[in-house]
């Protein structure tokens, strides 16, 4: 019988955490599932801990990678191509789902047609690993519900928590051909490439997955998460974005004259997207210029922009919540609209 939901989890080294994961994916109240635990070179326990589980539970099915194509990439792709069923569900070894997870979120797919993907709400855990920024990230994404912010958001930082979302397998095989690697998060460039087709992806409001943060985490030690990495995958996707601006005859300018906007606007010139200028309600910045990338561009008061005809596209780059916040209710206020007018980028 075709499972309902194939589970994709690239397993290395985890034999820590393993048969914490196992068990919450076990548990299950959805029964049709398959889960595709790919032993990814595996120097510890990890592979005997699958078999054994693989042994007891016959939906169960353990794949490996190849020496020659180790990685998250390859292991995703791998179970990928294995997966039988019609939705495919993420997972890594050293979460927790919780027991509803994967019946709500193939409900929630069966019930709109017009959906890629659904999440949900997630927490972290252990209590003392959910320090400021991390707690700052998960209540952004915690905060994003309908598909509309999800991807309004993007350019930020993924949205989607990577393995807490479930998505239809022949959209992931197809139209997007799976992960790829390119030097930045597997997960954002994932994602993004999802929202440019027009891609819709929906979060559940409970909490149904729980993400391990550790020391050892890919996002805290690989340096496909770099802030060079990072900066590289937003400014890539950010200039296909606005590569209709200048073609109908608007000008681009970029809200924050502070390191993230004089990064951005620098990081877009190397991508052949140039911006005309910045722009700060900051006294001391204005009136400054920032070089880089073989231009210059000069900062403006921000008020500046409102009185501008015809009427400029704005890129916000302002660091944290509350800033970010505080800027879309100005530009609302000024009529502006969020994704005709301007968009968020950090």
């Amino acid at each position: 019988m075709t499972p309902r939901v194939s589970i994709a989890m690239p397993v290395r080294d985890a034999q820590a955490s393993l048969d914490e994961c196992m068990d919450s994916v076990l548990a299950q109240s959805e029964t049709s599932f398959e889960l595709l635990a790919v032993d990814d070179g595996s120097s510890d326990a990890s592979r005997v801990m699958l078999e054994e589980h693989a042994r007891g539970d016959a939906r169960v099915r353990v794949l490996e990678t190849t020496a020659g194509a180790r990685g998250i990439v390859p292991a995703l792709n791998l179970s990928l191509m294995a997966a039988r069923a019609p939705l495919l569900a993420r997972m890594d070894a050293d979460d927790r789902m919780h027991a509803e997870r994967l019946a709500r979120q193939a409900d929630a797919l069966d019930a709109d047609a017009s959906l890629f993907g659904v999440t949900s709400r997630a927490a972290g855990f252990p209590s003392e690993e959910v320090r400021d920024g991390m707690r700052a990230y998960l209540e952004w994404h915690n905060s994003l519900l309908t598909p509309e912010e999800i991807a309004r958001d993007r350019f930020i930082e993924s949205p989607v928590l990577h393995p807490s979302v479930m998505l239809r397998t022949g959209i992931v095989r197809d139209r997007l051909e799976g992960w790829q690697d390119r030097g930045w998060p597997e997960d954002w460039d994932f994602f993004l490439r999802a929202f440019e087709q027009g891609l819709r992806i929906a979060r559940l409001p409970e909490s149904l997955f729980e993400w391990r943060l550790h020391p050892r985490q890919l996002t805290r030690t690989h340096e496909r998460y770099s802030e060079h990495a990072l900066l590289d995958a937003r400014a890539t996707f950010l200039a296909r974005r606005l590569s209709t601006v200048a073609a109908v005859g608007r000008s681009l300018w970029i809200l924050g004259a502070g390191p993230v906007g004089k990064s951005l606007i620098k990081a877009l010139a190397a991508k052949g997207t140039l911006a005309h200028g910045l722009a700060d309600v900051d006294p001391r910045k204005i009136g400054g210029v920032v070089r880089g990338a073989g231009h210059q561009w000069r900062v403006v008061e921000h008020a500046l922009l409102r009185t501008m005809s015809p009427r400029p596209f704005a890129v916000s780059a302002v660091s944290g919540l509350a800033a970010r916040e505080r800027v879309r209710t100005e530009l609302r206020a000024w009529g502006w609209k969020e994704g005709e007018d301007f968009l968020a980028a950090a």
